[in-house]
């Protein structure tokens, strides 16, 4: 619905742009309305799953030899940036390829054939299991254990804010194979599993969390969940190394959703701008309302632009670590500041439910929090790229 015009397009492809235009456009045709209505339903998109299979769009950045659309990381942040615009956040697409991307980096030729390519020719979902209770941000001090056993692993352990675990047809878990305690590398010991929402003595607990949108947040609970061997992805022990190549990809799909959503949120106010009059004028005209607006606007490109170049570099097998942490940064500031535009351009227009504005508030604002708190981005940057002394 945007008719704000977004200058980075400019830059994109023509096969960019029409992975971008077919993404719009399949939002478009289902709409905002749809997305509430699923919401207030307690009902999972299905009928939108079911068309991004049939036009191809949820394959985007898998192989075609495995059932994909190809097109890389780049596509499919353009296919996220895509249903963002059009006020769908999409975010177990987000989770499915960014667990799926992992795979393809560290799986074999059968788990990609098990895994990944169901995810494009039969709409199965992925979900990620990382984020433990007590410890937080503190991945290497996770403790849910895989115990080595003749038949395979046996999982025990608990995690929690994990999307849409329970529409989900595969979970990636994140484990110790060696205790924290026993090891003198924090990151030796961790391993990369798959495994099956239903499996036996994995439970799913619903949390109380509402992001005005048809997706959900579970506590999962692991109560000796059998795992076969050919279920590892990578080797035992060394799954950091994969992990952290996929928590890139995680970042910058984020990104582009908040991107999309934010510029989904001036278009509103734009539109709204330009046809509220008081005082004999539109509101619009006038700069107390335009710059927060322009503001918010070129804030929004920047951010899109580092995107794009994380992106581009990913696929090309550069580094892109430093660009995907300074593109979550960017985008989810610029989103919320976006949106918070958008409100007092609306007025007290924006607390009516049906004016639709800030109902994008939660799941703008959780982006400045998850999947990592902008404060560790910020170290991040200042130790890794100012090479300040480590803050924790």
């Amino acid at each position: 619905m945007s008719a704000v015009r977004v200058l980075s397009h400019d830059l994109l492809s023509d096969e960019e742009r029409l992975v971008l235009k077919a993404a719009r456009s399949v939002a478009g045709s289902f709409g905002r309305k749809y997305w509430l209505e699923k919401w207030s339903l307690g009902e999972e998109p299905r009928e939108l799953w079911k068309r991004m299979k049939d036009e191809g769009l949820a394959g985007t950045g898998v192989p075609e030899d495995l059932g994909g659309s190809g097109m890389g990381l780049m596509g499919a942040v353009l296919v996220q940036e895509g249903f963002a615009l059009e006020g769908l956040p999409m975010i177990q697409f987000l989770v499915t390829h960014f667990v799926r991307d992992i795979i393809l980096k560290a799986g074999t030729r059968e788990q990609k054939e098990r895994f990944v390519t169901p995810t494009c020719v039969d709409g199965k979902r992925l979900s990620f299991a990382l984020t433990e209770p007590q410890a937080g941000s503190n991945t290497w001090r996770i403790s849910t254990f895989a115990r080595r056993e003749e038949r395979g692993y046996v999982l025990r352990g608990q995690k929690v804010f994990i999307s849409g675990a329970g529409e989900s047809d595969f979970m990636m878990v994140v484990a110790r194979t060696k205790r924290y305690e026993e090891v003198r590398d924090k990151r030796d010991g961790i391993s990369i599993f798959v495994v099956e929402t239903d499996s036996p003595n994995l439970r799913l607990q619903r949390l109380n969390i509402d992001t005005k949108s048809p997706e959900w947040q579970y506590m999962v609970y692991f109560d000796d969940v059998e795992v076969p061997p050919e279920n590892l992805i990578g080797r035992e022990n060394e799954g950091y190394r994969a992990l952290f190549h996929g928590l890139n990809v995680e970042r910058l799909m984020i990104a582009a959703i908040a991107v999309g959503l934010g510029t989904y949120a001036l278009a509103r106010a734009a539109e709204h701008a330009r046809q509220r009059v008081v005082f004999d004028v539109p509101i619009g005209s006038h700069q107390g309302v335009q710059f927060p607006l322009a503001r918010a606007l070129i804030k929004l490109e920047a951010a899109r632009s580092l995107i794009y170049s994380a992106a581009r570099l990913y696929d090309n097998d550069a580094g892109s670590v430093e660009l995907a942490n300074a593109a979550k940064f960017m985008a989810s500031e610029a989103a919320v500041e976006a949106l918070d535009a958008a409100v007092q351009t609306f007025g007290g227009y924006a607390w009516d439910f049906e004016t639709d504005v800030l109902n994008l508030y939660p799941i703008v604002r959780l982006f400045k929090t998850a999947p990592v708190t902008n404060e560790l981005i910020l170290s991040y940057i200042a130790t890794h790229v100012l090479r300040l002394p480590k803050s924790y």
